[in-house]
């Protein structure tokens, strides 16, 4: 059975984002655990097919903050789903700017696909996203840009050798299926 471990980047007991994951990974007959933020430094995250991270209703003011806890993931060889909080941490660990509050975005806004990839199986080219942040994050050099939009523009990104995805947007809300192609990915 392929094992997820979701880490919550909310404060802990805070599981409005992580929630609608796990149950996603639930319903993909895969088995999911969750962790707070602050027990990645002590979980085996090896014994885990995947992990994913989730967002955060604090605010954009945590990236430095949680910084610490995440540095595995420059090293980390599983596959990696980042959404928003994730999104932002993953990119500045890997040399990102955060862009301060210059592409605010919160509602529904439409996304399009700039290259195929198995994360998309499912999706339209352009497709409807639920968007809750006042902060993004510049492109990493070893990244591509996999999907964009008009107010933000690093909306989707991959890491050019390893199954490392982020979003700025929610999948959990309205696209389930990239967590459950996420998901595939992961199976040995």
């Amino acid at each position: 059975m392929t094992r997820i471990l979701i880490i919550n980047n909310a404060e802990p007991g805070i599981r409005e984002f992580a929630a609608p994951i796990e149950q996603t990974v639930k319903e993909t007959g895969a088995y999911a655990e969750f962790i707070e933020y602050k027990d990645c430094l002590t979980t085996a995250l090896d014994e885990f097919d995947g992990i994913i991270l989730t967002g955060s209703p604090q605010g954009d003011d945590i990236v430095e903050h949680h910084r610490p806890y995440f540095e595995w993931i420059k090293t980390y060889e599983k596959p990696v789903f980042g959404i928003c909080a994730g999104h932002h941490i993953t990119g500045y660990l890997y040399g990102s700017t955060l862009l301060r509050s210059e592409e605010p975005e919160s509602g529904d806004f439409i996304v399009k696909i700039l290259c195929e990839d198995p994360i998309f199986n499912g999706l339209s080219p352009t497709f409807e996203v639920r968007q809750m942040h006042n902060d993004s994050v510049t492109l990493p050099g070893d990244f591509t840009l996999l999907a964009t939009a008009e107010t933000c523009k690093n909306q989707v990104m991959k890491h050019k050798k390893k199954l490392l995805y982020t979003t700025q947007f929610h999948p959990e809300f309205y696209n389930q299926q990239m967590i459950k192609n996420f998901v595939a990915l992961c199976v040995r």
